[in-house]
């Protein structure tokens, strides 16, 4: 009895995993087919069984037998960038950069309705570096707890013209996401590009999502530096697919990721960037808030849901969330 046990602790987390392997991976995202359930029970099952009734090295045996084709299964799953994809997620944004020349294809400038329906559209988009002023960290808090997050980064470029850089999941057709699923190859990476009044509209009047828009005090190189490398990696998922994961490739990692890059250091294994609601956090701790705004400062300042939901579709919206006055060559509507 006391050898099953140990063979059990050494085993439980192996036994778990290939569990989940067998019931999520590969699934439509956000689903857990019944049939999958069932065959993950049987499959534990026979691992037990083995474990308690065979002697050592047949049980090791008839482990491996059993463990192995399911670590096969989930390495042989590949992303594809061929899918039946909802309607947002069907174009994958790239970019032709040309020295300090950016323009972006695909960018995604859909109007979205209080009641989730939206007028589709994308746009090619025209950026130099050297006019981009000032980049902002946009947070979002979704299903009631303050730990979960989606964060996005929003770049401002002369002439008040702003592209937002979303690191999300692609979603095909009947998806939803879950966080486990998540982990299990259940979905690919997506950079999305789109305009504010887009980005934040949808999180703001359509979700109802606690959204703020916080500048980041960073200086002109590092802004170019962290909007280059993130549409490099836009361009690369454009070419090659890779599996979103919850944990290692999210939004709030892959920005920490861009982030390491430019600035050449490691963050680590850091709780504000699994839990992303608490990212702002680590905004203040790397100094990058306003000079004089520390995190509760910030959560009170720079939180657009109000103004997002006043302005509606008027012209000028990514200046009206931010509380500035309109520009004198907006129309007035």
């Amino acid at each position: 009895m006391r050898e099953f046990v140990v063979r059990l602790l050494l085993v439980t987390p192996l036994v778990l995993w290939g569990a989940l392997v067998i019931s999520l991976a590969g699934a439509p995202g956000g689903s857990v087919p019944p049939w999958r359930v069932v065959l993950a029970v049987l499959w534990s099952a026979g691992l037990l069984v083995a474990l308690w009734r065979l002697r050592r090295p047949q049980a090791a045996g008839a482990c491996a037998l059993l463990w192995l084709p399911v670590l096969a299964f989930f390495l042989l799953l590949r992303p594809s960038n061929d899918r039946d994809w909802e309607l947002h997620a069907t174009r994958t944004p790239h970019a032709t950069i040309h020295e300090d020349t950016v323009v972006i294809h695909d960018l995604r400038s859909f109007r979205w309705q209080p009641d989730g329906t939206y007028e589709p559209r994308w746009r090619d988009k025209e950026v130099r570096l050297d006019e981009l002023e000032e980049s902002a960290f946009v947070l979002t808090r979704f299903g009631g707890l303050e730990a979960v997050a989606h964060v996005m980064a929003s770049f401002r470029f002369t002439g008040d013209r702003f592209v937002v850089l979303s690191v999300e999941i692609r979603r095909e057709r009947g998806e939803s996401y879950h966080p486990l699923g998540g982990a299990f190859r259940q979905y690919e990476l997506f950079y999305v590009a789109a305009d504010e009044r887009d980005a934040i509209g949808l999180r703001t009047f359509v979700h109802g999502d606690p959204t703020w828009v916080i500048p980041m005090r960073a200086g002109p190189e590092a802004n170019r530096a962290f909007f280059l490398d993130m549409v490099r990696r836009m361009n690369a998922l454009h070419e090659r697919p890779v599996w979103y994961n919850t944990v290692v490739r999210s939004c709030a990692s892959e920005l920490a990721r861009h982030y390491e890059a430019v600035n050449d250091l490691r963050l680590g294994l850091d709780r504000r960037v699994f839990l992303p609601g608490f990212s702002d956090e680590l905004l203040e701790e790397l100094d990058l808030l306003p000079e004089g705004v520390d995190r509760e400062t910030a959560r009170a300042l720079f939180q657009v849901n109000e103004r997002a939901i006043a302005h509606g579709d008027r012209p000028g919206f990514s200046r009206a969330i931010r509380g500035e006055a309109p520009a004198p060559d907006e129309p007035p509507r």
